[in-house]
C-alpha cells in the first residue's frame, strides 16, 4: 500500500499531466527519473511535447509496463501490449503542479516559493527551490530542483517518510509521436475497481 502511495504522489509531483498552460521553456523532451523504493530501483520515463501541455509517464508497475495519460481531467492507464486501459479514481491528495517558470507575486505567494540556490542534476544546472504543495490531506514543504521549468529532482516529506525522485537524464526538442498521448485506437477504457485500491488517511 505505501508503494503505490508512494509513487501516485511523487506522479503528481513530476509530471503535471493535463496542465492548461506552458509549463516549460523546452518544447518537447523526455526526462528519465529514478527513485530509490525500500532498495529497489523504479525508473520513469516522462514525456512531454507542446511545453508541457502534453505529458505522458511509462513505468514498470509489477512486470507491466503502463503508459499514464490524461485525457479530460481524467487519468488513463494503458498497456499498449495487452491494448487494455484503465480509468483511475481521482485520490484526495492534491499534487497540483508547480508553474516554476511563472514569476508572478501571486503564483509566489500562493506557492510559498523560495529560491536556496543552484545544482547541477543529470548535467544540467537547475534553480533549487522550496515550496508549499497540499498532498494527501496535508500541507508539506517540496524541494525542487527545476530545469527550464522541468523537475528534474524532487524531495518531499509527508506522515508517510520522505520521497523523492532524480533526473538520470534529459533529452530536450526530440520528436515525441502524437499516439504517446493518446488512447489506442479500439481500445475501451474500462473502470478500475476501486474497492482494490488503498484507502487514504482522510477517507
Amino acid at each position: 500500500m505505501k508503494k503505490f502511495i508512494f509513487i501516485a504522489v511523487l506522479l503528481a509531483i513530476c509530471t503535471g499531466v493535463g496542465a492548461q498552460e506552458n509549463l516549460y521553456e523546452i518544447k518537447s523532451g523526455k526526462v528519465t527519473m529514478q527513485m530509490d523504493m525500500m532498495g529497489r530501483k523504479i525508473t520513469q520515463e516522462i514525456y512531454f511535447d507542446d511545453y508541457g501541455q502534453k505529458q505522458a509517464t511509462v513505468m514498470d508497475m509489477r512486470g507491466k509496463t503502463m503508459r499514464s495519460i490524461t485525457v479530460d481531467g481524467e487519468n488513463i492507464m494503458i498497456d499498449d501490449k495487452e491494448m487494455t486501459a484503465v480509468r483511475m479514481p481521482s485520490f484526495d491528495m492534491g499534487g497540483e503542479k508547480i508553474n516554476f517558470n511563472d514569476k508572478s507575486e501571486k503564483n509566489i505567494r500562493k506557492n510559498k516559493i523560495k529560491v536556496i540556490g543552484t545544482e547541477v542534476v543529470a548535467g544540467k544546472e537547475c534553480t533549487k527551490y522550496t515550496a508549499a504543495i497540499f498532498l494527501m490531506g496535508q500541507v508539506v514543504k517540496q524541494t525542487a530542483w527545476i530545469y527550464k521549468g522541468v523537475t528534474m529532482k524532487t524531495s518531499v516529506k509527508t506522515d508517510f517518510g520522505e520521497m523523492g525522485m532524480t533526473a538520470v537524464s534529459i533529452e530536450e526538442d526530440i520528436e515525441i509521436p502524437a499516439s504517446m498521448f493518446t488512447i489506442p485506437e479500439g481500445v475501451t477504457v474500462q473502470e478500475m475497481d476501486r474497492s482494490r485500491m488503498p484507502q487514504f488517511p482522510n477517507e
